[in-house]
């Protein structure tokens, strides 16, 4: 925690600008603007090299005298603005310009790695789009650190250049807005700033409407997205309930049907030996004796033996027959009611 009174390195115009190793573009330009804040002869010496002195100081003149100051002030200044690792690096350096080349060479590169970065950095320029859920601002942002290092390697673009392609990053919501832009104003000599602040409005007004829109239907934006998902949920698990609930209603079904044809059949069977009057030998009926046959429970005019004897044969394969197919039906019958 930053103690009261205390400045932070970057934030004094009295203290160079940190090198700490991850921040070196950063560095590299505020320590060109600290430079030559303090004095012209100081940027010269390190962009150039130190002034070249005579051996012996006793004779050296007052104008000697001020480049030797500028010599040893560019080599205090940039000591002074480096990490102790960083100073590792460079501290066999014998002046402010092998210093500032030497940096330059371990996070720039030589040439050829200068142009390797610079052609990755074009390529992701060309295909640089705004995202779907970014400002205009955070758009310009990431374009803006893009075209610095593009400008840190030697690759510079005009403002007429930085503009279309502004334009073409846009999202397909901005296609209408970009296409008035371009009709209704003359791009040679449009800035980035008027570019920037109608595009900005314009941003805050599609955000009204947006929030317009859903005061309006909250409830609707809500529940558009998951309304057919839901619906095929549903409709799923009602077909599952509805054909398991058929199969086991089928099942009880046929229980119900076993049951009750093993019930009926043993009801029948019980009503049919019920229904057959028990013999009453107390009868007077029964006391009488046939003459033909001598038999118990009726006369010699209703005797069966006389009675079969004088009835004629068709009559008798008629009936043998009806028997036969009586008897196979109730077959037919009783084997349907064990089988339901």
């Amino acid at each position: 925690m930053e103690s009261r009174g205390y400045i932070a390195e970057g934030h004094s115009m009295n203290r160079p600008p940190y090198l700490y190793g991850t921040n070196y573009a950063y560095w590299k330009t505020r320590i060109q603007v600290f430079l030559r804040a303090q004095d012209h002869q100081i940027w010269r010496v390190v962009s150039n090299g130190p002034y070249e002195l005579s051996e012996d100081e006793e004779k050296w003149t007052q104008d000697e005298i001020k480049k030797s100051n500028a010599n040893w002030g560019a080599m205090n200044i940039m000591q002074c603005s480096l990490h102790p690792t960083e100073f590792s690096r460079v501290s066999s350096c014998s002046s402010a310009k092998k210093i500032w080349n030497h940096l330059m060479v371990i996070y720039e590169g030589t040439s050829e790695v200068k142009e390797t970065k610079a052609n990755i950095l074009v390529s992701e320029y060309e295909a640089f789009k705004m995202k779907h859920d970014e400002t205009i601002s955070e758009m310009y942002g990431r374009l803006t650190l893009l075209t610095n290092g593009l400008k840190n390697l030697g690759k510079n673009y005009t403002e007429k250049e930085l503009l279309r392609k502004i334009l073409r990053s846009l999202n397909a919501i901005w296609h209408t807005k970009a296409t008035v832009i371009e009709e209704s104003r003359n791009l040679s000599t449009t800035t980035i700033a008027k570019l920037i602040g109608s595009l900005m409005t314009y941003e805050l007004g599609l955000k009204r409407s947006e929030e317009d829109v859903k005061k309006k239907k909250p409830l609707a934006l809500k529940a558009s997205p998951s309304t057919k998902e839901a619906t095929e949920e549903s409709e799923s698990s009602t077909s599952e309930d509805n054909s398991s609930e058929f199969a086991l209603i089928t099942r009880e079904f046929r229980k119900f049907l076993r049951k009750e044809g093993k019930g009926f059949l043993k009801k029948k069977s019980q009503s049919n030996n019920f229904s057959k009057p028990k013999q009453n030998m107390n009868k007077k009926s029964d006391r009488i004796v046939c003459y033909n046959c001598e038999k118990l429970g009726h006369v010699k005019s209703k005797c069966p033996e006389s009675l079969k004897k004088a009835q004629p044969r068709w009559t008798k394969n008629k009936q043998k027959a009806m028997v036969g197919t009586w008897s196979e039906e109730e077959d037919e019958e009783s084997f349907e009611a064990e089988v339901t």
